[in-house]
């Protein structure tokens, strides 16, 4: 989309003061959305000509420290990073009114949560591409000591198609991700320098991990368990948990019950294998799932391979064919203990 000229008199909306990125090298142009804890805008840099996305703290929220560096952690998270499939953070600062704000490439498409409401469940091959692509994203973050904490539809945005038709996802909303180490050889940390703080729940309910609804330490396998979720989702036009709605009893689902696989609410063809992929990936126990946001994204490419390939094997044959009627075997689950919600907990998504 072409900007007009800095000079021509369009550049403010005008529901927005044209003084309200004042002291920065910004200007706005239309509000994108706005939320508890902020807005978001359209802006240009002036002196460069180039659309940018800002989020701008509200003015009273300047005063909690906590928000401030909760902010300050996104910005820092992302600039640590450079890869395809994470939003680029380019600037972060005050303006002169001394509201905190962050500056992002600015994407055009839509979320993922956007994109299932207006098509609906989505084909295998289709959903693996998206899955895959926020798992590499994952992956990269996950390098650099980074767990996202808050994987979910609405923070998965799909930028229109390039001129290959690719569809790109990019991964957003670092606000709650732990920096956990160092890992300045590329290489990822140890699991036990990846852990995030105990007794304090954070993400959103529908997407939390049996760890984090249980409010003990997590890692990045909390991210591979979220990333799960989604795909589930994105096939079956619906979550795991959908059924269950009393906060505490979606936390105790989380954590203890054995959801049906996705196939069994698919209005297509979900393959054997990639149910049994998403199943690894929803285990209650962090050891029984991928290692890996890689590990689990490599397992998603092999599976659409096939399925591109037009490869001969049982996810052909109707669902009715190889769902098994065997009992399901569930392996023992530490107890549910409530934990102490935190004021990042958003409202059920």
């Amino acid at each position: 989309m072409a900007l007009p000229s800095h000079d021509d008199g369009r550049w403010a909306a005008p529901e927005l003061s044209d003084t309200l990125l004042y002291g920065t090298p910004y200007r706005p142009v239309r509000r994108l959305g706005r939320g508890g804890m902020g807005e978001v805008i359209e802006a240009a840099h002036v002196g460069l000509d180039k659309a940018v996305v800002v989020k701008l703290l509200h003015r009273d929220l300047n005063r909690e420290p906590r928000l401030v560096e909760r902010m300050r952690v996104e910005a820092q998270s992302l600039a640590r990073l450079a890869h395809p499939n994470l939003v680029t953070v380019t600037d972060f600062g005050r303006t002169a009114e001394g509201r905190t704000f962050l500056v992002m490439e600015r994407l055009y498409g839509r979320t993922l949560r956007e994109e299932l409401a207006a098509r609906g469940a989505l084909p295998a091959l289709e959903a693996l591409d998206l899955v895959t692509q926020t798992l590499a994203g994952l992956a990269a973050a996950h390098g650099a000591g980074i767990v996202h904490r808050d994987v979910k539809l609405d923070n998965l945005f799909v930028c229109d198609a390039d001129a290959q038709g690719r569809r790109v996802v990019k991964v957003l909303d670092f606000g709650i991700a732990k920096v956990v180490a160092s890992a300045g050889d590329g290489r990822a940390p140890a699991p036990s320098l990846y852990q995030t703080e105990e007794g304090v729940l954070v993400g959103t309910p529908r997407y939390l991990s049996p760890e984090q609804a249980s409010g003990v330490a997590v890692d990045a396998r909390t991210d591979v368990y979220a990333a799960g979720v989604v795909l589930y989702t994105l096939l079956a036009g619906r979550g795991p948990f959908e059924h269950v709605r009393p906060l505490h009893e979606l936390l105790r689902a989380h954590a203890s019950e054995i959801p049906a696989p996705p196939s069994r609410y698919a209005p297509r063809l979900v393959p054997p294998e990639l149910d049994r992929a998403i199943m690894r990936a929803l285990e209650k126990r962090p050891e029984l799932r991928f290692p890996s946001a890689a590990a689990f994204a490599a397992e998603l490419s092999r599976i659409a391979a096939a399925l591109g390939d037009g490869v001969e094997t049982e996810a052909l044959l109707p669902p009715s064919c190889w769902q098994s009627t065997a009992p399901l075997t569930v392996p023992p689950v530490r107890a549910f203990v409530a934990p102490t919600l935190s004021a990042t907990v958003e409202a059920f998504g």
